[in-house]
């Protein structure tokens, strides 16, 4: 079994004038960012990995994630989840260690929708801050596609 959390950032500050890469999450992002990060602890989820993009916000979420779930290793930044091509990230995804049996992606929309739709055909908004859980039947990365998607779960802060 193979799972991914796909989690877009949560609230960022929509008034900032800093270039997009650089805007930070709210008072609200942040504790949005906690609050889920506890959800998914009371579940008992610790992800093998976290993936995520490399802008300000959604490292800030990262971090947030990796220290509340007590996760060691460091967040692995990948730059195709800020650029948005989505026949890269389920490659990047095809390529993910064969150790890693759990893995949390964090970055931002309309990507993480496609991603979402493409392996569950989920055609619901992901807001800030949400988590979509998909598990796959099989044991490799690889072998990760729509027609063994399968316990899809919705998690909002």
């Amino acid at each position: 079994m193979k799972t991914i959390y796909i989690m877009r950032h949560p609230q960022k500050d929509l008034s900032s004038k800093e270039d997009d890469f650089f805007i930070k999450l709210t008072p609200k992002g942040i504790e949005d960012a906690h609050t889920i990060a506890q959800k998914l602890k009371s579940k008992g989820i610790k992800p093998d990995l976290i993936v995520s993009s490399p802008s300000l916000r959604t490292e800030t979420t990262s971090m947030i994630l990796a220290e509340e779930l007590g996760i060691e290793k460091s967040v692995l930044y990948n730059e195709v989840l800020y650029q948005g091509f989505l026949d890269e990230l389920i490659e990047a995804i095809y390529f993910t260690f064969h150790t890693v049996n759990t893995l949390i992606i964090v970055g931002h929309n309309p990507l993480l929708a496609n991603l979402a739709a493409h392996f569950t055909g989920y055609k619901d908004k992901l807001d800030m801050g949400v988590v979509f859980k998909v598990d796959f039947d099989t044991t490799s990365w690889v072998e990760v596609d729509p027609s063994n998607a399968m316990n899809v779960e919705v998690i909002r802060p």
